[in-house]
């Protein structure tokens, strides 16, 4: 049975070039408006949520929160259509499932 994990993702996400930080702002506030996260007060870059991991071993639970986040993120640039234009770094701690977990989405 599924069960549900809240999370922390501490993120920047970076433009290519500076011709592209326009990107980088739009996929920006996607992250902080669109995804169904919340961010943490006045912190823009740290996003609050839940997270419904497979039952599994510390480390196959670890690795699918990484892979549902990243893909989600990667999902939402490629439909902004920022995927080859910024950057993504991130710190993902999930409840009980420490340390924290490293996400990098470079472009396309």
């Amino acid at each position: 049975m599924s069960t549900s994990y809240e999370f922390q993702l501490a993120y920047t996400i970076s433009p290519e070039s500076k011709e592209h930080e326009g990107d980088a702002a739009v996929a920006r506030t996607h992250l902080r408006e669109e995804m169904g996260w919340k961010t943490s007060g006045k912190v823009e870059t740290t996003l609050h949520g839940k997270l419904v991991l497979s039952p599994g071993t510390k480390e196959e639970k670890r690795k699918e929160a990484s892979k549902s986040i990243r893909t989600r993120i990667h999902d939402a640039f490629k439909a902004l259509e920022v995927d080859k234009t910024v950057s993504f770094a991130g710190s993902l701690m999930v409840s009980g499932l420490d340390p924290a977990i490293k996400i990098g989405i470079t472009p396309d």
